[in-house]
């Protein structure tokens, strides 16, 4: 009986840290990232790697999916709803590799995190460029024992809201496979 107690204890306390903390998730993604922003000049391995660091980061599939109505998203087949994903992915992958001197900071400090259950939490960060202190907020959920981010809110503004407006102005007008098409264009184009 003392052994079965002791294996429940053991196997509930490697469960509980399995997952690192959220803060050190985000920690340790930032500090590759300004790694690779010091450098003057990135080839394309170093932009791959940029994208692969999105990759391990961003819940890309919850971010997808808040970035439209649950109506929106509701109404589409498991197809066009994975086609949406991977298109969606690919462009924010390409236009954030592009726009990475956003992320750029001399310093950063990082608040507890504030977490909601288990599986969900928001780590603020405020950075510090060249004396210009912006303020990013990680939504971050527990995905296969990894924090993932699934919306970056940049000094108030939502990255999946931001996303979710412009596509429901774009569905007052065009079907979803045209959405669909808009996006697959915009990543092309940022693939450059």
């Amino acid at each position: 009986m003392f052994k079965k107690i002791l294996v429940t204890v053991a196997c509930v306390s490697l469960m509980a840290f399995a997952a690192e903390d959220p803060v050190a998730a985000i920690q340790k993604k930032d500090s590759e990232l300004q790694t690779l922003l010091k450098k003057s000049s990135r080839n394309a391995k170093e932009t791959e790697r940029v994208k692969n660091l999105l990759n391990d980061s961003f819940d890309f599939a919850l971010l997808a999916k808040k970035s439209l109505s649950a109506n929106d998203w509701k109404a589409q087949d498991a197809a066009s709803q994975d086609k949406f994903v991977n298109e969606f992915q690919r462009m924010v992958r390409n236009s954030s590799a592009k726009r990475l001197e956003l992320y750029r900071a001399d310093s950063t400090i990082y608040e507890p995190a504030k977490m909601k259950g288990d599986s969900e939490a928001r780590v603020v960060a405020h950075l510090w460029n060249k004396g210009k202190e912006s303020v990013l907020e990680y939504k971050m959920s527990l995905v296969d024992g990894k924090w993932k981010a699934w919306d970056l809110v940049i000094d108030d503004l939502s990255t999946a809201r931001n996303y979710k407006e412009q596509f429901s102005q774009i569905l007052k007008n065009k079907s979803f496979a045209e959405l669909i098409d808009i996006i697959s264009k915009k990543a092309d184009e940022t693939e450059k």
